[in-house]
């Protein structure tokens, strides 16, 4: 499913999936080619530690969440956004 899984292409798929993965959503052999990927891939495993950095905070949050700045929070999204879909030079962002 996932060849050269240590190409631009591999960081793609696996950055379709990451979520899913950290979730804990996807099949054991999916499973497994993700985690190789991440211990292998510098730049995937700092966006997998960032991702569980940034759950884990939301949950030490709990209750308090209501009183999260809902900017801070689109910030956030438009961030993982973009990790997942780098903007390319020359294309207008909205």
């Amino acid at each position: 499913m996932f060849p050269s899984m240590l190409s631009r292409s591999g960081c793609l798929r696996v950055t379709r999936v990451l979520q899913s993965y950290l979730d804990g959503e996807i099949d054991p052999e999916t499973s497994a080619i993700v985690a190789q990927h991440l211990e292998e891939c510098r730049k995937c495993g700092l966006e997998a530690s960032t991702y569980r950095t940034i759950k884990t905070a939301i949950a030490q949050v709990g209750d308090e969440a209501a009183s999260v700045d809902r900017a801070a929070v689109e910030r956030l999204r438009h961030f993982a956004d973009d990790l997942a879909d780098p903007p390319t030079p020359g294309r207008s962002q909205a």
